[in-house]
């Protein structure tokens, strides 16, 4: 088990405004514009992450994705350029939880999993991202976009000692990427 973690922090893409007919606000799907961002973002993400100017051997090894349309769709068209994409667990307690819910359920991914990406909700992701650096980040300053993406390294040998102030910032990735038309 290698000493310190990653942990990927993706908010869903841009989502249609109302959900089909019939549905709720987990039913709502990606936004033409959220479907652009998803793609584009894998673009950058590439085979290994390396096109977004991280290490390849960082890019996550699991993915904890909430269980709404949006998440799942934005997981999908993230991963999807990636030649071996990581498993995702799809949970429904990510849709609406809290940032302690979140750190709960990061604290139990198994030790192995040397680094693990989050897809999920605003507020909730927002909250997260400005609790994990020990430093503010001044491209945290006006929150959370849509599809936007943090990736932290984490000064823990176990996922269950993750704690708030205590995370380096590796990259703040917000739409539009460059190279995106």
């Amino acid at each position: 088990m290698a000493p310190g973690r990653t942990l990927w922090v993706l908010r869903h893409a841009k989502a249609q405004r109302r959900p089909p007919v019939g549905g709720g606000d987990h039913e709502r799907v990606l936004a033409p514009r959220g479907r652009k961002d998803a793609d584009d973002l894998g673009q950058r993400l590439g085979d290994r992450g390396d096109h977004l100017g991280l290490d390849g051997d960082l890019v996550p090894a699991l993915v904890l994705c909430s269980t709404a349309a949006r998440t799942v769709e934005t997981t999908e068209r993230v991963l999807a350029q990636m030649a071996s994409p990581p498993p995702v667990t799809y949970l429904r307690s990510l849709y609406g939880a809290t940032p302690e819910e979140v750190f709960e359920q990061v604290s139990m991914v198994d030790d192995e999993v040397g680094s693990l990406m989050i897809v999920g909700h605003n507020p909730t992701l927002e909250a997260l991202v400005a609790a994990m650096p020990a430093r503010p980040v001044p491209a945290l300053s006006g929150g959370f976009a849509t599809c936007g993406l943090a990736v932290f390294t984490l000064p823990v040998r176990r996922w269950e000692e993750i704690a708030p102030r205590t995370a380096g910032v590796l990259g703040v990735f917000l739409p539009p990427f460059p190279g995106s038309g």
